[in-house]
């Protein structure tokens, strides 16, 4: 079974990037400036990574020095759209939630006019391992998308220290212009999907047909259907295969 982060790796690099060189320059710049404007303000890390050159460019401030990663400079380009060496300082498992977020903004971010994809964000709170402090850093992930074909050519990554101590223990998907939250992980929202959903989900990754489900749960099809649905829309996945397959990487069933 393909990881979370392959998955979203594939979505992310395969899509059909158009070829408009002078557009693509201005937004990446006007991004380099953004996360460099960024690490001076905030003492963080900022990752800019450019999806149709699988590349990225770090920028560190004193939170790089404090986690002991991207030593060499203050800006560095890496031959990949993943910030390796910061994930091997996180739990394992914050990251996995963080990964899975992001496939759902990227699926989510395709399903909105395009005038409104600058007003989400993708907000995570990712411990650092082996840390008895238990402190914390604070992630938002903004992605740029091209008006011409609507693909997602850039995202921006902002890591600083958590100061608050927030009670977010994973992340969410929210928009930054009227606060309201879209998604959240499990983690963060123990009723993402009901036990009724995830029952049903098992059933189906078991190979039964809403007919047996329904006899089985002595509910009727339609209501069967309906909680596939609302799956569907909360996962949101095209199909039943790609929720089960999604939920189980997560151990929901």
């Amino acid at each position: 079974m393909k990881t979370i982060q392959s998955d979203l790796n594939e979505k992310l690099l395969q899509q059909e990037f158009s070829s408009s060189l002078e557009s693509e320059n201005l937004q990446l710049q006007k991004c380099q400036e953004i996360a460099q404007n960024f690490v001076e303000l905030e003492n963080g890390i900022a990752v800019l990574s450019d999806l149709q050159n699988n590349r990225s460019y770090v920028y560190s401030g004193k939170l790089a020095d404090a986690l002991d990663i991207f030593q060499e400079e203050s800006k560095q380009e890496i031959e990949s759209i993943w910030e390796e060496e910061l994930f091997a300082k996180l739990n394992a498992e914050d990251v996995l939630q963080k990964h899975l977020l992001e496939l759902q903004f990227f699926q989510f971010i395709k399903t909105i006019p395009f005038e409104e994809h600058k007003d989400y964000c993708v907000v995570s709170r990712l411990r650092i391992a082996d840390n008895p402090n238990q402190k914390a850093l604070l992630h938002k992930m903004f992605y740029f998308t091209n008006p011409d074909d609507k693909n997602v050519e850039l995202a921006l990554c902002l890591y600083h220290f958590d100061f608050l101590n927030s009670s977010l223990h994973h992340g969410m998907i929210i928009n930054t212009a009227n606060s309201s939250v879209i998604q959240q992980t499990e983690a963060g929202n123990s009723a993402f999907l009901s036990g009724r959903e995830k029952e049903i989900l098992k059933m189906i990754q078991d190979g039964k047909r809403s007919k047996e489900i329904a006899e089985l749960l002595f509910i009727s099809i339609n209501t069967v259907n309906r909680h596939r649905q609302n799956i569907l829309e909360k996962l949101r996945v095209g199909n039943m295969t790609e929720a089960c397959v999604m939920a189980a990487k997560l151990r929901w069933i």
